[in-house]
């Protein structure tokens, strides 16, 4: 009788499973995920090629008889937008590293190669000596037609540039918590380095202090490090300031902020710099009913708080900034610092929410509110008023930082 009735569940699991499996509409799955990108995604419009590629995988995803392929080919398309704000999971061990969170380098492309612009100060790639100037020619085995291929899912001379360069930098940053091969060439010699796991150093900083400090000549330097949504970093940025002493100007470091944050830590320290309530972003909020062109421009406040900067700061941004770290060099620059310094920032867009998708059992993150500096520009369109090349040039100096202290010698020597 148990025999029977243990053969019998086992039937019955067999069967939920097959069913569960055949109720898995494609059609259904790719009708959702579209719906909610027309209906919440506030930067749709920027994406000039988006009817054409949302045909093509439209096409693609609706022959498609799984979830777990639906969900893999719907990161590949969402890539195409080249909004590092817009992810779609849950994640595994075989998609990549989230950019610019999983990423130690900056490339472009360039006749065939990865052309690195910028490295990542302290990251894997700095210490194994990658530069800019460098040509990556080789990740993991694959050549950067086959990297980029890999990462968006169609044919080379379906992308523009721009599509190409998101994708270099999403595939350098390797599979989540996997080590990387990058092979390159530097004065026509080839290199070959492994690189860690670019999440490790991401993760190593949680056992390090959320903001580090210290002074330069008669200057504070305070650096926060990608711990922009934990509210501690509120009370260890007030408490900078008060183990830095008296100082004739500070340099505010946004640099190591990729994985963004939330206002509730914004805010307050923003508030550091103003006497008064004061705006120092605006947005517009798109709902399923109001797209953003149509809804209240609303204002973004930050209110006074102790201690009271009085002396003159600059920005540092580049583009390891993201999301409340953009929002926060565009506060400052409305706030009134000297200067914001830098390379230009990681543009991921809007402020974000998460939406279920229950015919793939999933989730897309998408930029529904519409985000704007003080003056009426979009915040993705801002750049430093001082732009360098980025964290460190050919011979690993920090050319912003050192730029930084000029400026406020020349604000303070008046």
């Amino acid at each position: 009788m148990k025999l029977k009735t243990f053969l019998c569940l086992t039937c019955l699991l067999t069967t939920n499973f097959a069913s569960s499996s055949e109720r898995f509409s494609a059609q259904d799955a790719w009708k959702e995920l579209d719906h909610n990108l027309q209906t919440h995604y506030a930067y749709l419009e920027d994406f000039k090629g988006y009817q054409q590629t949302r045909q093509l995988f439209e096409n693609k995803l609706n022959s498609l008889d799984s979830k777990q392929a639906f969900i893999d080919l719907s990161q590949a398309y969402l890539r195409h937008f080249t909004d590092p704000h817009l992810n779609l999971g849950p994640l595994n061990e075989e998609d990549y590293s989230v950019y610019p969170t999983g990423a130690d380098m900056y490339v472009e492309f360039n006749d065939n190669s990865a052309l690195i612009i910028d490295v990542k100060r302290n990251s894997d790639a700095d210490v194994k000596g990658l530069k800019p100037g460098d040509k990556v020619t080789r990740i993991d085995g694959n050549t950067i037609p086959q990297a980029i291929q890999d990462v968006m899912q169609v044919p080379l001379n379906q992308l523009n540039k721009a599509q190409k360069s998101y994708a270099l930098n999403v595939a350098l940053g390797g599979k989540r918590y996997q080590k990387r091969k990058i092979e390159f060439i530097r004065d026509t010699k080839l290199v070959t380095v492994e690189l860690a796991a670019s999440y490790d150093a991401i993760n190593a900083l949680r056992k390090v202090p959320k903001v580090s400090y210290e002074k330069i000549d008669e200057f504070g330097h305070i650096r926060f490090n990608n711990a922009m949504g934990n509210a501690q970093t509120v009370d260890e940025f007030k408490a900078a300031l008060e183990s830095i002493g008296e100082v004739k100007g500070y340099i505010i470091d946004l640099r190591n902020t990729p994985s963004g944050g939330n206002t509730g830590v914004a805010e307050p320290i923003l508030g550091h710099f103003t006497d008064v309530e004061s705006v120092y972003q605006k947005y517009r909020t798109q709902t399923g009913t109001v797209p953003f062109q149509n809804a209240e421009l609303k204002d973004a406040l930050t209110k006074p708080a102790q201690p009271q900067i009085k002396v003159p700061y600059v920005i540092l941004a580049g583009r390891w900034t993201g999301s409340i770290g953009e929002g926060m060099t565009i506060g400052f620059d409305a706030l009134g610092s000297e200067a914001v310094i830098g390379a230009p920032m990681a543009d991921l867009l809007g402020g974000i929410k998460r939406l279920n998708l229950d015919e793939s059992d999933a989730w897309v993150e998408v930029g529904f509110e519409r985000l704007y500096h003080v003056n009426g520009s979009f915040r993705e369109d801002f750049e430093p008023n001082i732009l360098v090349a980025g964290d460190m040039d050919e011979d690993g100096k920090d050319v912003a930082l050192g730029t930084a202290v000029s400026v406020l010698y020349l604000k303070t020597t008046k």
